[in-house]
């Protein structure tokens, strides 16, 4: 579907972009978020189910994630150039997920930049993770293609550094990896795959040791001005980030006395915020914590 320009953009008649019509809510005034469109992709939100962060700087855009499809990266290419007058040149693929990569294969001219890790990560997942959201979406995964995956030609070196208006840092997860975005002018934080505002964060594919000892790397430097961005839902202040990263110590602590006292994995104990104990990700959370913590109980126990 052809999507008019919005009355406040400034661009010929008649100009027209391919959809979906996506929002660019600005949070400073060179910071956009397009928030994700739902947990789950679909057929109707098309795999939009990743917040991204478009920033700009030196006359050029720095987007961080790409979206689902190279069809969402080519709507949002043009859509982003009516609003602000300037290209999407640079492209920075936060961690190894379908959802926050495959758009860059609809943005051939940007440079796509990741860490080593994350690029590494992409090589060894693309295939599972792009059949994954093909078959998520149903019909509408013909915004994928034949060829969605564009592997990063440049590399971010080290584990952390400068990339356009924002500093990074690489944090691995234990079976996986991401990198934690600060945007200094805006004090804005961008933490994919760390946290989940207004719901229980996801443990998959991370060791809950890890998320344990990670929480202080991606809190650090943080006041109560600044704002996170997670991988769903609004922006959130330093006391719902906090949180996040103190329930991987309340889980943590809980699977080992149940694991200790002997105990089935059961139903999952009730969280420190009672609304979260209704998602389906927290019971999937303690499945995965209980099963570490047997693991390095065993481990630990004599042989016999």
């Amino acid at each position: 579907m052809a999507l008019g320009v919005a009355a406040d953009v400034d661009a010929a008649p008649g100009t027209e972009c391919p959809g979906p019509a996506l929002d660019f809510v600005a949070l400073a005034p060179a910071l956009w978020l397009i928030p994700a469109r739902g947990d789950k992709a679909d057929g109707d939100n098309r795999g939009q189910v990743v917040n991204l962060l478009l920033a700009r700087q030196g006359g050029r855009l720095w987007l961080l994630g790409a979206g689902p499809s190279p069809a969402f990266g080519r709507a949002l290419a043009c859509q982003a150039h009516l609003r602000l007058g300037l290209a999407v040149s640079e492209v920075a693929i936060p961690r190894a997920r379908a959802e926050l990569a495959l758009g860059a294969a609809g943005l051939p001219a940007a440079r796509l930049y990741a860490t080593a890790a994350v690029r590494a990560a992409m090589r060894r997942q693309c295939a599972v993770c792009e059949q994954r959201l093909r078959d998520q979406l149903g019909e509408a995964a013909a915004d994928l293609g034949a060829a969605p995956v564009r592997m990063p030609e440049r590399l971010l070196t080290g584990t952390q550094g400068r990339w356009g208006p924002f500093a990074w840092r690489q944090i691995a997860l234990g079976g996986s990896v991401t990198t934690v975005w600060r945007h200094q002018g805006a004090d804005v934080v961008a933490a994919w795959g760390l946290m989940w505002p207004g719901q229980p964060p996801d443990g998959r594919d991370s060791g809950i040791v890890r998320l344990v000892a990670v929480g202080p790397l991606w809190l650090h430097g943080a006041g109560s001005a600044t704002r996170f961005i997670g991988e769903q839902g609004p922006p959130a202040g330093l006391d719902e980030a906090r949180r996040q990263a103190a329930y991987w110590a309340w889980m943590w602590q809980e699977a080992q006395a149940a694991v200790a006292r002997g105990e089935n994995p059961g139903a999952a104990p009730p969280p420190p915020v009672a609304a979260w104990g209704l998602h389906e990700r927290h019971a999937l959370n303690w499945q995965r914590a209980w099963r570490q913590a047997e693991d390095e109980f065993l481990a630990g126990a004599p042989r016999r």
